[in-house]
């Protein structure tokens, strides 16, 4: 085989070999896992699509659980204090199960192995929750426990929380950040731990959450407050998406943005919905940033060893480079032509590299570095262009908005669908001469019967629709295509009309069903 192709049987088993194979001989020559991320485990690769929830106290994430899944998790508890002190992994069982940190990290089922690397004091606060429900077969939930402000809870805690954060937030598909329109600040902890997450912003999914216990002004200016909030600490240029709405089954508070929650609602629950297909491009994606930062990473070692004396003079030769690690990376980049942006952090790796001897470092191997690009060039590629097919297999999670049927309060957002649009169907159908004729009268039809374009123009301009609207509407309504309409083919006219009015999208020709019939309808 030529530069070793490969066949694949399926996306995750491409993945799966070509990181086996390719890129994890790579890694371990260059240390990877001590400098960037462990390695990955074979869960990794297969397990369904996972949704961490952070949030301060009290805003609603274990209680947002609890309303998606329709029933209670085992150890579920909810409470206007801090009620969550563990993280919870929520996932799809059998029969209702806690499993302990300790059993979870051991079970190769579960892509949690790589937790154990925090210690005791961790695992004693993790545990997986299993529990029978539709919404578990397409995606896990991690329940976190609510940020707190003060230094006290950041030492008490006894484990790295913003480093456990990182960990998840690097491996689930979706993050989602609650807050609660009574609590806007944003503590010293939660802004490192927003902080950190960074690097994941595609990920991240904000909810403005109990946003009925205020009125329309209040709701707004909360809004304007949490944008400002937010751009302090997620330094992106796009605006993070805010969903607003109670998620929650109480009834509301105060209704009047009742239309917007459901919208709201309706979003995030297709985004939810639709993880199950989405996931299988997230890995591929992930992989191919993993690649570039292992390819990067092992010729900045390469470098940094090469450039060291044969004989005195390594330690100072050492710190040079480390504090001139920006230079040291331009320079790498100029010489293989990578790109700037595939390197880490400098900051990060000037700490990694204080304490470390530089000519332990391995030097490339040419072979390994050329099937790595292999990969990169003409792997990944490929792996791509089974995507779709592969994708349009997978269902949509259904079961996250109650059903595959739309409702008037829940609809799920795919295919081009929206709260309107799903009911379009209603709206093609042939309408009545009779509901229209006193109208038709009233403009003074001609003795054959039919008004002219102009008599027309004059009622259909009332509707204050736009003028590319209206003649589209007129190419619909005039099946005979001689500038005039006869009674059938106004109330055409009318009833796309009305359709447009109603936010509908109008059908690109007219339906076969809603042809007149025969001469006798004009």
């Amino acid at each position: 085989r030529t530069n070793d192709t490969v066949t694949f049987c399926n996306v995750t088993d491409g993945l799966r070999r070509l990181y086996k194979e390719k890129l994890l001989p790579v890694e371990q020559d260059h240390d990877f896992h001590s400098f960037h991320s462990p390695e990955l485990t074979e869960a990794d690769f297969t397990y369904r699509p996972m949704v961490l929830l952070l949030g301060q106290y009290s805003t609603g994430k274990t209680t947002f659980i609890r309303h998606l899944l329709s029933r209670e998790y085992p150890g579920l508890r909810v409470g206007p204090e801090p009620t969550t002190d563990k993280f919870i992994a929520v996932i799809h069982g059998a029969v209702d199960q806690v499993i302990s940190g300790h059993a979870a990290i051991v079970d190769t089922s579960l892509p949690f192995k790589e937790l154990g690397n925090f210690g005791n004091s961790f695992l004693s606060r993790f545990e997986c929750a299993k529990t029978t429900c539709p919404v578990l077969e397409g995606i896990s939930l991690i329940d976190t426990p609510g940020v707190l402000s003060g230094e006290k809870q950041r030492l008490k805690r006894g484990y790295e929380f913003e480093a456990v954060v990182k960990w998840f937030a690097d491996r689930v598909d979706m993050i989602l950040i609650l807050f609660d329109v009574s609590k806007m600040d944003i503590s010293d902890e939660f802004r490192r731990v927003l902080q950190g997450i960074q690097g994941n912003d595609s990920k991240i999914h904000i909810m403005l959450n109990k946003s009925d216990a205020l009125t329309t002004p209040q709701l707004m200016r909360v809004y304007g407050a949490l944008m400002w909030c937010l751009g302090k600490v997620i330094d992106t240029a796009e605006v993070s998406r805010v969903y607003i709405g109670s998620f929650w089954d109480e009834p509301l508070s105060n209704d009047e943005q009742r239309k917007l929650f459901e919208s709201e609602e309706n979003d995030l629950y297709t985004h939810l919905a639709c993880l199950p297909r989405s996931a299988s491009v997230r890995k591929v994606n992930d992989l191919i940033k993993r690649a570039r930062l292992a390819k990067v990473h092992a010729y900045l070692l390469d470098h940094l060893k090469k450039k060291l004396p044969s004989m005195w003079g390594k330690d100072s030769s050492s710190k040079k480079l480390i504090s001139n690690l920006t230079t040291v990376y331009q320079a790498i980049a100029r010489e293989h032509k990578l790109s700037l942006g595939d390197f880490p952090d400098p900051m990060l790796m000037q700490e990694k590299l204080a304490d470390l001897d530089f000519a332990r470092f391995a030097k490339i191997d040419k072979k390994k570095m050329e099937r790595l690009e292999w990969m990169l060039s003409v792997d990944f590629p490929r792996l791509l262009q089974m995507l779709p097919a592969e994708t349009a297999q997978i269902d949509h999670s259904e079961s996250i908005v109650g059903g595959a049927s739309a409702s008037p309060f829940a609809v799920l957002k795919v295919n081009g669908m929206n709260e309107i649009s799903v009911y379009q169907s209603q709206w093609l159908v042939a309408p009545s001469p009779e509901e229209y004729r006193s109208e038709f009268i009233a403009l003074g039809p001609n003795p054959v019967g039919k008004i002219t374009g102009q008599q027309a123009k004059a009622k259909m301009v009332q509707s204050k629709l736009p003028s590319n609207a209206l003649h589209k509407i007129w190419s619909l309504a005039d099946v005979d295509r001689d500038g005039a309409l006869t009674l059938y083919e106004f109330s055409l006219a009318m009833h796309f009309i009305k359709m447009k009015l109603d936010g509908q999208d109008l059908p690109a020709s007219l339906p076969p069903q809603m042809l007149p019939a025969s001469e006798s309808q004009r």
